[in-house]
């Protein structure tokens, strides 16, 4: 057997236990279940490029290792053990050849689930060989597959390019793909999905590669009635800004083309996030839906405003929920609560405003969290003003959070401060904006509060600009605190009206 070999010959990596004692379920093993572009043509070594491609097992079981060889390049995975994305872990996987992970140890005896995601699409083919286990009987009945299926097609923020980072920086261990929308939104969904996305994406270069295995070359071909989605998302546009709206528009259509002779009964969704640019394809894809008289399209949008380009966990919490919410109303799917905190307001007020919720990657859903060692989001019931948490900034450090806003609406702000030591002071402004990226603010005010060792509430409202040819489009919240203070804040809410 191959896997057997392998294993064998791979003794060193797998490390103390005795490889005789190991049970074995080969690529080939029926209980094996694969998601994603994968070739099977050699059942024995199944291959697979695009990101969110996985394979999982039902195993009995303590412990389980893969065998796999990640291609030209280092590679990223993610390891689910019993459905728990939230606290799954991620692997990097060097090339070089072969190589036998132990992916966990030390389970309860007992039926286990394991699941590897390919989180990155840095190199080309992710061979893969089998899982190997131990201390139980191995494979079991693989269960009920999810019961929908959705493709998606992207640029780089369907890609997962900076996932992990809220400063959008560039590196695969900041890159992935199950925690994207489009991971988040299946999960919420009882979806599979395909990702089908890659950075620097046009509407027409994925055109031309929206069908292939790989997207370095355009044979083998994908085998569409492998997987046939209900429901076709499309999120590009973003890369064409720049171009004529005709050439947009074209290409939309010469790609829609193609999606319906390809899937003449799934339901195809155009989203685009506005935000970018005054001439942004998301203010004209819902014209471009209803000029081509297709009941089984529509067109759906969210707020582009996390600042620094790409989107991290929690905004991609945030574009889940509105996509889930536009296919909940088209679709009538029923939808499950999402597990992290999202950087969305909705209606209004601002998001995870007490600081309860998360991102996997420990973003909080406020820009400049997670990676910025002037903030932390600290668990202190004690000492929190609302619920366990709430946030310490130290040494001038800041966070910030933006949400829509309409030409002469009123932004009221209401949140609790308080100091370490007493005598330190807090900065909080609120300013609206209009649709372009880095753009200056139309209106802004800022407010310095002294602070006491004992939370105080605070109230701030700014009214937004009405008139000029540039309207108001969001606004956006932001507290600091002064150079040499710790200062906490929590409980913040807002209202726009």
């Amino acid at each position: 057997m191959l896997l057997s070999a392998l294993l064998l010959a791979t003794t060193n990596s797998v490390g103390h236990e005795d490889v005789a004692r190991y049970w074995l379920a080969p690529s080939n093993q029926p209980g094996l279940v694969f998601t994603g572009r994968w070739d099977s043509s050699n059942p024995l070594v199944p291959w697979c490029e695009w990101q969110g491609a996985s394979v999982s097992l039902n195993f009995d079981g303590t412990g389980v290792g893969m065998t796999l060889d990640p291609g030209m390049s280092s590679e990223w995975y993610r390891v689910v053990v019993d459905g728990d994305y939230f606290n799954s872990t991620k692997i990097e996987i060097d090339p070089g050849g072969i190589s036998s992970p132990v992916l966990v140890q030390g389970l309860n005896p007992g039926a286990h689930r394991i699941e590897v995601i390919k989180e990155t699409y840095v190199g080309d083919a992710t061979k893969f060989y089998g899982f190997y286990g131990f201390g139980g009987s191995g494979p079991l009945n693989p269960g009920p597959r999810p019961t929908h299926r959705i493709e998606f097609y992207g640029d780089s923020n369907l890609a997962g390019y900076s996932l992990e980072h809220e400063s959008n920086q560039w590196g695969s261990q900041y890159q992935g793909s199950t925690n994207t929308y489009a991971g988040i939104a299946s999960r919420r969904l009882d979806a599979e999905y395909h990702n089908i996305s890659a950075s620097g994406e046009t509407i027409s270069s994925l055109h031309n590669r929206y069908d292939r295995l790989s997207w370095w070359t355009p044979n083998p071909k994908w085998d569409f009635s492998r997987f046939t989605p209900e429901l076709v998302v499309v999120n590009l546009g973003a890369n064409d800004v720049g171009r004529s709206e005709a050439f947009i528009r074209a290409s939309y259509h010469s790609f829609l083309d193609d999606l319906r002779l390809t899937h003449p009964n799934a339901h195809i969704v155009l989203f685009n996030g506005w935000g970018w640019d005054y001439a942004e394809p998301a203010n004209y894809i819902a014209d471009v839906v209803s000029s081509r008289n297709d009941s089984n399209m529509s067109a759906a949008v969210f707020p582009w405003l996390f600042e620094q380009w790409h989107g991290c966990e929690s905004d991609h919490a945030g574009m889940a929920d509105y996509l889930v919410d536009h296919v909940r109303l088209v679709l009538g799917w029923p939808v499950v609560e999402g597990e992290i905190a999202s950087s969305y307001g909705r209606g209004g007020g601002v998001a995870n405003g007490s600081f309860e919720g998360r991102a996997p990657f420990g973003g909080f859903g406020w820009r400049y969290g997670a990676h910025d060692s002037g903030v932390q989001r600290l668990q202190a019931p004690a000492i929190a003003k609302h619920g366990d948490f709430f946030v310490l900034l130290q040494n001038g450090a800041s966070i910030q959070q933006p949400n829509p806003a309409l030409p002469s609406q009123t932004a009221i702000v209401t949140l609790w401060l308080r100091g370490e030591f007493g005598g330190e002071s807090a900065t909080v402004t609120l300013d609206f904006r209009n649709q372009k990226m880095w753009t200056n603010p139309l209106r802004e005010q800022s407010w310095t509060v002294p602070l006491t060792t004992q939370w105080a509430a605070h109230s701030f409202s700014l009214s937004a600009p009405t008139g000029g040819s540039r309207p108001v489009f969001h606004t956006r919240l932001t507290i600091a605190g002064d150079s040499q203070a710790r200062i906490g804040v929590d409980a913040v809410q807002m209202a726009v009206q």
